[in-house]
């Protein structure tokens, strides 16, 4: 009997050929839910919250797209796939991956929290966000069509730039960071710089990842999967959904709902203290 389903010789051989799309990986499943059951309860749990609310709420009213209900709601819907996806993740014991999705999930609960105390600074954020993002691409555009002669996509960059400098206003953009720690919960823009550093940006520490230490001051690199951080990876999709739910609670003020959220609270932060750590 193995701890986990890759230790197992015969599996891990499986595995050679396709790595983690092989159809052998299907099997894990149970494996990972057995093992990490209260996580992966409280989860669901957390996932039929946040569908009642977005179900009670999907079709809140907005004279423009960019209105605030229907804005918050697109956000909120966001949220719940990036996070339904994470918990799928980790079923298969992809659990690194998982916590850049939770990432996503993290960063819809700040600008959520952003539309709960300043509405309509938010909106004109997050324009303006997008219409930066817009220009630099179109720059980019520019720079590369310049490079390898390609006049007409030259000229429609400056004629998209000028469009959306024009749009802008003079509008400057948003500092993420100042949005984060001023609008996120107490520790969201903490969190959002662990799951960058640690998981989602190609860096040495999230390389480390990728490596298997054998005991003896050696080791090799490895593929995954890293079904040890399904907790970890967990406790932050979980902890950024309810950080969304309670904000989006706020904004279409459902108090039964936004009591619900903020009653799990306890459960998360006890399953968070009793993930075991490294030696």
């Amino acid at each position: 009997m193995y701890d986990a389903p890759e230790d197992d010789p015969e599996i891990a051989a499986a595995l050679m050929e396709e790595g983690l799309l092989s159809p052998i990986i299907d099997e894990w499943r149970i494996h990972y839910l057995a093992k990490h059951h209260e996580w992966f309860d409280l989860s669901r749990t957390l996932n039929k919250m946040a569908m009642r609310m977005y179900l009670a709420h999907w079709d809140m009213p907005g004279k423009k797209m960019l209105d605030l209900m229907p804005t918050a709601s697109r956000v909120f819907s966001r949220a719940i796939t990036n996070f339904e996806a994470a918990v799928i993740l980790c079923e298969r014991g992809s659990a690194i991956e998982a916590a850049s999705l939770a990432r996503s999930v993290n960063e819809a609960s700040i600008w959520l929290g952003y539309m709960v105390e300043k509405p309509e600074d938010a909106l004109v954020d997050l324009d303006a966000d997008d219409l930066h993002n817009a220009v630099g691409r179109l720059k980019e555009l520019r720079r590369v069509s310049v490079d390898t002669g390609d006049t007409p996509s030259v000229d429609f960059a400056d004629v998209e730039i000028g469009k959306l400098t024009k749009e802008l206003n003079g509008r400057k953009k948003p500092i993420w960071q100042d949005i984060a720690q001023k609008y996120g919960s107490s520790h969201a823009y903490m969190k959002f710089r662990i799951m960058s550093g640690f998981y989602s940006h190609l860096s040495t520490t999230s390389l480390k990842h990728h490596i298997q230490m054998t005991g003896d001051k050696t080791a090799f690199n490895i593929l995954g999967p890293h079904s040890e951080q399904v907790p970890n990876s967990l406790y932050l999709a979980c902890d950024s959904l309810a950080d969304c739910g309670s904000a989006y609670a706020a904004i279409v003020n459902d108090g039964p709902l936004a009591q619900e959220f903020h009653d799990i609270r306890p459960t998360i932060l006890n399953l968070r203290d009793r993930i075991q750590r490294p030696n």
